[in-house]
């Protein structure tokens, strides 16, 4: 088996040089897509009692979660909003 010559520590490939190594290499393969992960975050915001009461007599009325019609609301504004967030993902309570 062939193995890799070590490299000093510190001391990295160019992007450029990445690239025309992979190239050679396989050069009928396209470089590589690399997607930014969307991963859930947190987002807290402060209102008024009354806007939560609000929120989550319009939640129960249409069966969703505060979440939801947040998000829901988003949407219908413009705002883009990843399908998972449209979606009730609460963890249910084994019977």
């Amino acid at each position: 088996m062939k193995t890799l010559k070590p490299r000093a520590a510190g001391i990295r490939p160019t992007a450029e040089e990445a690239l025309r190594v992979a190239t050679a290499a396989v050069p009928a393969q396209p470089p590589a897509q690399v997607r930014a992960e969307d991963r859930p975050t947190t987002l807290n915001l402060r209102v008024r009692r009354s806007t939560v009461a609000a929120l989550t007599a319009a939640a129960r009325g249409r069966g969703l979660t505060l979440k939801q019609v947040v998000c829901q609301a988003l949407a219908e504004a413009g705002v883009e909003v990843a399908s998972a967030d449209l979606e009730d993902r609460t963890p249910r309570r084994r019977p």
